[in-house]
């Protein structure tokens, strides 16, 4: 019904394109501050390995999203938390094994993207870890945040993402002049770990309610 729509919909809409507008802002900025080949240099590499990593977990997420949404319509609480969980330990593996293999292989999976994009200048293989765990980052926080949809108080992601908003201006506007793109990448990283905290401070406290 409207009412509904009103409480959750809008507020959804309004957060998908915070979400949105943190990618445009990253190109915006480089494009201000820095030339047009950093600014193509970014865009690849960002969409290479955001969509990449976004692509690998995101059926996992979406696939667990009715099921704990009709756990909690089921007044079966405890047991949509406890699937939240579980998803959460796997995906947290998934993060460790990630920072392994970037720490380790990082040369390995740059060659890879310069088969793809020859271009690339050996300075950009310092972005692969930020962009990487960008994307880790938003994924994960598709669980954390959960609680707040199940709660039906969507207006808490608005000020979430809002801190991201802020991080990344932070990032972009002061640093990205002084540090080139890489700044760039982590003003991503960050703006994406505030609102993964953020939303997972939200979800241990409401969890420690009903638990």
């Amino acid at each position: 019904n409207i009412k509904k729509w009103l409480k959750f919909g809008i507020p959804v809409s309004i957060w998908s394109s915070l979400g949105m507008l943190l990618h445009f802002l990253d190109r915006f900025f480089i494009d201000k501050f820095c030339d047009l080949f950093e600014l193509g240099v970014y865009s690849s590499i960002s969409e290479l390995l955001i969509r990449a990593f976004s692509f690998l977990i995101f059926p996992f997420t979406m696939a667990l999203h009715p099921r704990i949404t009709n756990l909690w319509n089921s007044k079966k609480k405890l047991e949509s938390i406890q699937l939240i969980d579980r998803s959460l330990v796997i995906l947290f593996i998934f993060l460790t094994l990630t920072l392994f293999v970037v720490l380790f292989f990082n040369s390995i999976i740059f060659k890879g993207l310069i088969y793809i994009i020859p271009e690339l200048p050996s300075s950009s293989k310092d972005l692969i870890a930020p962009l990487i765990f960008t994307g880790i980052f938003w994924q994960l926080s598709f669980l954390t945040h959960k609680m707040i949809e199940l709660n039906e108080k969507t207006y808490i992601m608005i000020i979430f993402i809002l801190v991201s908003v802020v991080i990344n201006l932070i990032g972009n506007i002061y640093f990205l002049p002084l540090n080139g793109i890489i700044a760039t990448a982590y003003a991503s990283l960050f703006s994406s770990l505030s609102y993964c905290i953020l939303t997972s401070l939200y979800y241990i406290k409401e969890k420690s309610k009903i638990i």
